[in-house]
């Protein structure tokens, strides 16, 4: 649950703890206002980006308003476009 919001950070160091989590992303992260649900990504622990013996870092999220699916989050995140403001676990 967001009560439980941690950093991306804590989230990579937890990976093998957890199945799916929710990465938030800032709303300066965007040009237009989006709700913190249309701003939020729910991911898999099994994506390349929590597998550091993986070539790719791949990170691939869904979500959470249900329309923006399989976006490559890692690019937006690697090129500094969109900045994480939090995280939490799913239970």
């Amino acid at each position: 649950m967001k009560e439980n919001k941690i950093t991306l950070e804590e989230l990579k160091g937890t990976s093998s703890e957890w199945n799916e989590a929710v990465i938030v992303f800032t709303e300066d992260s965007f040009d237009e206002y989006y709700t913190e649900t249309e701003r939020s990504y729910k991911v898999s622990n099994k994506s390349n980006y929590f597998d550091s013996d993986k070539i790719s870092s791949s990170l691939f999220g869904n979500c959470l308003d249900g329309i923006d699916n399989g976006v490559r989050l890692d690019i937006y995140m690697g090129e500094g476009i969109w900045s994480v403001e939090f995280c939490y676990i799913v239970k």
